[in-house]
């Protein structure tokens, strides 16, 4: 049951990584380092891609059977205005936890296909492999930051209390504002703290070891004004190109 107010903090969570600092690519590994880094990186694929799937799938059903199993409810309960209103929060909650999971996948999901299908064919690409393996990486240690931080736990409980206020203040129903409270408690939060956090200890040490990891490369230098002197005829031509 987790909330809009995390649907947007999520949304906001690609400016956030965005904004970690990358380092520019300088020197180029040689290609016995770059097969080096390959090997440490699938190994630390190999080990977090299964709990970041199991993670997602798990609370992707969960909240899809909810969200179904509450519509149903919303739509037969005709005799009972007040469980009608109940299962129709409940639905719009439950759809919206959905939707985060839709619109946040763990970078993790799918590396391991990502990345077997890239070339390795020729130095080139197998260091292009390692700069995708390395991003992926960062991006998923951002994505954990981002959960362990108060923007995420603040906008599910901010969610969580005002759905819960509407409930109790717009239609007088308290026991249903109590189960909403503590039932976006435990799904919101719940979810949140069961995040696989092991890409992000992988992550900062494979950069204490490889400190331009996930680098970016650099703008391309601007040409500088030329000047050309050609003769004509008796004299001479300038041509000046930018």
């Amino acid at each position: 049951m987790l909330r809009f107010a995390f649907a947007l903090a999520l949304a906001l969570a690609p400016m956030r990584a965005r904004a970690d600092d990358r380092p520019i690519c300088e020197e180029t590994p040689s290609d016995a380092e770059v097969r080096q880094r390959l090997e440490v990186l699938r190994e630390y694929v190999r080990a977090e891609e299964p709990p970041a799937r199991r993670w997602f799938t798990s609370f992707l059903v969960l909240h899809g059977v909810m969200a179904a199993s509450s519509a149903m409810l919303a739509a037969s309960a005709d005799q009972n205005e007040g469980q009608q209103i109940d299962m129709t929060v409940n639905t719009i909650s439950s759809t919206l936890a959905v939707i985060t999971l839709l619109t946040a996948t763990p970078p993790m999901m799918g590396a391991g296909g990502t990345l077997d299908g890239m070339r390795e064919d020729s130095d080139a690409a197998r260091l292009a492999k390692l700069r995708e393996a390395e991003d992926i990486l960062r991006r998923e240690a951002n994505a954990v930051d981002f959960v362990d931080s108060w923007l995420a736990a603040t906008g599910t409980a901010a969610y969580t209390t005002a759905a819960s206020t509407t409930l109790l203040v717009a239609f007088d129903r308290l026991s249903a504002a109590y189960t909403t409270i503590l039932g976006g408690i435990v799904l919101g939060h719940g979810r949140l703290l069961l995040r696989p956090h092991g890409a992000r200890g992988l992550w900062r040490r494979y950069r204490r070891r490889f400190p331009d990891a996930a680098c970016e490369e650099g703008p391309t230098p601007l040409a500088g004004p030329t000047l050309q002197v050609t003769p004509v005829g008796a004299g001479v031509g300038l041509t000046l190109r930018f």
